[in-house]
């Protein structure tokens, strides 16, 4: 048999072929280290994953992204959107300031009534952190109506959401902490009471207890000591009673220092107009009846002598989303799941928002029949969510008019929101926006990743694990930073 012998450069030319065919690609080679960290990386998780070129609608990677898995706060990415595209931008709750009665001269003899639709807004946010600006305002409104004196009550409507004011299976362990509290549509101060304990100058002296707003709604029990050193500081618990009105607050705190903290308040449609009435007091109006909740109240006075003095706005809609995705306030986003239900059905119910939603988004191309929500905020373990459906959710969008808007109100890497300290690296740092989500062995990450090539991805990873919740957080953090730095 002969042999035959290449010259040089022939050989040099089939090497460089062979060598061509033999290399993976770069997409091939991230792809293959992106399938190796998720599924050796942490055995026991399960993941629903996409990663899509945003602009050519291609997949980069994907490893089961139709598997539906518990998403934490990435729901508030679907109400959101869909809070969004029904409700528009610029639109805002009004609250309603409304007397019933007669007047005679500065006496109003009837009631005055407040009625809510929803605004989660209401208290110190918006105010510079003065929580009861608006009922200053109000007594202002009262004074310029020459009303000093009210013989009736002070009552809170809040009809256009029902009465369950808890998603489905929320622990009740949580109902106390401020991302479990109540849902109403008369809220104030996200329907919680801001606790702040101050340490005094002398060790072995009680500490200050008190709250923001000054209240009786809630009674306190402190029994919170001052300490020398940081090692006899044991920080500060709050417990509540077993009628839901009496707080107990105990533990130790160093000299000369301060904490903050926020104790969720039953029933925030008559903390409201409790707090209201002891303001209208401190500003001079004498009300000589009682807060109380609409609902019980046998029988409101005939609206036909209702008179509307003054109605309150909350900010845009794209502010209220701001906070909901960035801040990732629950409420909030309970807040516009049921005002969704209310607005396309009549009912603002759970039920009725999640209908609304599902609809709202299948108009534009989302289907969701097959996710089962049950919450807006994500906080109810019962929520199933695919990689695949949201990406769906930041598909649409990405591709109507408030995709700027939408994209930063999403927490920003390294920057702000819940990822102000997360992605920083120089490949990633700033140029991720998405919404995390985080529950005891949850762990989801979702939005949108400006690489260095110029390309621009959207992502959803959902992570779900008996144990290494953490470590599912570095998990997806680095594929953030491979795909950043390669894709």
């Amino acid at each position: 048999m002969p042999i035959f012998v290449f010259p040089w450069s022939i050989r040099l030319i089939l090497f460089g072929l062979a060598s061509v065919f033999a290399m993976p690609s770069a997409s091939a080679s991230l792809e293959s280290d992106l399938n190796a960290l998720f599924t050796k990386s942490l055995p026991q998780a399960v993941w629903s994953i996409q990663v899509d070129n945003l602009e050519e609608e291609e997949n980069l990677f994907a490893l089961t992204p139709q598997r539906s898995l518990i998403p934490a706060s990435n729901m508030k990415i679907v109400v959101c959107a869909a809070a969004l595209l029904r409700l528009k931008p610029d639109f805002r709750y009004q609250t309603g300031l409304w007397v019933s009665g007669k007047q005679s001269g500065s006496t109003l003899e009837g009631d005055l009534i407040v009625v809510g639709s929803g605004d989660p807004s209401i208290g110190g946010r918006f105010n510079g952190n003065d929580v009861t600006a608006l009922f200053r305002q109000w007594a202002g409104v009262l004074k310029q109506n020459n009303i000093l004196r009210v013989t009736g009550d002070v009552i809170g409507v809040d009809d256009v959401f029902d009465d369950i004011r808890h998603g489905l299976n929320w622990h009740p362990d949580n109902f106390l902490d401020w991302f479990a509290a109540e849902v109403s549509a008369l809220s104030f101060n996200d329907a919680c009471v801001d606790i702040i304990v101050e340490g005094a100058a002398k060790a072995g002296t009680p500490a200050t207890v008190r709250t923001n707003p000054p209240t009786q709604y809630l009674f306190l029990s402190p029994s919170v000591m001052t300490v020398a050193t940081a090692k006899s500081e044991k920080g500060v618990a709050i417990r509540r009673s077993n009628d839901d009105l009496g707080l107990t607050i105990q533990g130790s705190i160093r000299t000369n220092r301060s904490s903050l903290h926020y104790a969720a308040v039953p029933n925030p449609t008559l903390y409201f107009v409790s707090v209201l009435r002891e303001v209208l007091q401190a500003e001079g109006i004498t009300v000589e009846g009682a807060a109380k909740d609409a609902d019980d109240v046998p029988a409101l006075p005939a609206q036909k002598t209702w008179r509307l003095l003054h109605v309150h706005e909350s900010p845009p809609l794209s502010a209220l989303v701001n906070v909901c995705l960035k801040n990732s306030q629950n409420l909030y986003a309970e807040h516009l799941l049921k005002t969704l239900g209310y607005h396309e059905y009549g009912t603002g119910s759970w039920e009725m928002g999640v209908l609304a939603m599902k609809d709202i988004l299948n108009e534009h191309g989302c289907n969701l029949d097959s996710q089962f929500i049950a919450d807006g905020s994500g906080l109810s373990r019962e929520n199933r969510l695919s990689a695949q459906s949201l990406i769906q959710v930041l598909r649409v969008i990405s591709n109507s008019p408030y995709k700027d808007l939408f994209q930063e109100a999403l927490p920003r890497s390294g920057v702000d929101g819940t990822l102000k300290r997360r992605l920083n690296g120089p490949s990633t740092n700033g140029r991720i926006f998405a919404k995390t989500g985080t529950l005891n062995g949850v762990r989801s990450l979702s939005g949108y990743l400006n690489a260095k090539s110029g390309k621009t991805y959207v992502f959803s990873m959902l992570g779900n694990s008996t144990r290494g919740a953490q470590q599912m957080s570095g998990m997806m953090d680095q594929a953030l930073e491979l795909i950043a730095s390669q894709g």
